[in-house]
């Protein structure tokens, strides 16, 4: 049984390396959509890797430092390209701001898109890195098959993670700032990533579990999402005026607010059960009480 947890996660971590190379050379995509996909998977990896924290601590850390710096340099990329869809959104119809500079901006974030995608991604120097980057940890699973975590340790880390995202979501009203909305987003990212992996155990449970937080934290990335946009036109390479600022202030508030209409109520049900009541369903789904 335990062997084959072992030998699932490990293949697991190889699909994700995988789907990292083959979104490298696709030609039958955009460039935008293949970091979309490759951040995804840096994502998952990371994840999964963190299953080993029990049984692997120095080497699986080392792994996800490596993965979340490799990921940082494509997060512009994808920022720049959402920010093009959010401020379609925002201003279709308007006439609070002109044609003139909704087009210049328009123009200026694509612009700023295609050469993030160029000199961030589509260079043959940086995809050859990536390809390299994801190879060289393809070698070292090697190493890592050799020390899997037991069900147990797969259970703590589940459970460790369920508290952490549980603790930060006490903490997000009445503020809901975006910064910890954000660090909430992250966890349960981490969290959904954990509990696909195992839903083969208790598919009914965990498939729901699964489910909710698929819809959590894609509305939690809607509001970062947001939150980085803004940031984004306030910088001084649009020159807005303080009013074009203030309605653009509003309309991205009031975006954000219809996504906390389900959002919240989503967060609450997922969170209705305690982190011991969780514990202990693990705990007999994993057959350790």
């Amino acid at each position: 049984m335990i062997q084959d947890k072992g030998n699932r996660l490990i293949s697991a971590i190889e699909k994700q390396t995988e789907k990292i190379i083959y979104f490298c050379s696709a030609e039958n995509i955009s460039p935008n959509l293949a970091v979309h996909e490759i951040r995804k998977s840096y994502k998952r990896l990371r994840a999964l890797l963190q299953l080993f924290s029990e049984c692997n601590e120095t080497q699986t850390d080392q792994f996800r430092r490596e993965i979340k710096a490799a990921g940082k340099i494509l997060s512009p990329i994808r920022e720049s390209f959402v920010n093009v869809q959010h401020f379609d959104k925002i201003t279709a119809g308007s006439n609070l701001i002109s044609e003139r500079k909704i087009k210049q901006v328009k123009d200026s974030l694509l612009e700023k898109n295609r050469v993030l995608v160029e000199d961030e991604f589509t260079s043959k120097n940086v995809v050859s890195d990536i390809v390299q980057f994801v190879k060289n940890i393809q070698v070292q699973l090697i190493t890592l098959k050799l020390n899997c975590p037991s069900v147990f340790q797969i259970k703590t880390q589940l459970s460790s993670t369920f508290v952490e995202g549980y603790e930060v979501y006490q903490s997000i009203e009445p503020e809901l700032s975006p910064v910890v909305m954000h660090e909430l987003r992250k966890i349960l990212k981490r969290l959904w990533y954990q509990l696909d992996f195992v839903k083969f155990m208790h598919p009914r449970y965990f498939r729901l579990k699964s489910d909710q937080l698929n819809k959590i934290t894609e509305q939690l990335g809607v509001d970062h999402d947001l939150f980085v946009f803004f940031e984004d036109l306030k910088s001084d390479d649009f020159n807005f005026s303080n009013e074009e600022l203030l309605i653009l202030d509003n309309q991205v508030q009031h975006q954000r607010e219809l996504n906390m209409v389900k959002l919240l109520p989503r967060l609450k049900q997922f969170f209705n059960e305690p982190p011991e009541i969780f514990d202990r369903k693990l705990g007999k789904i994993f057959k350790l009480s």
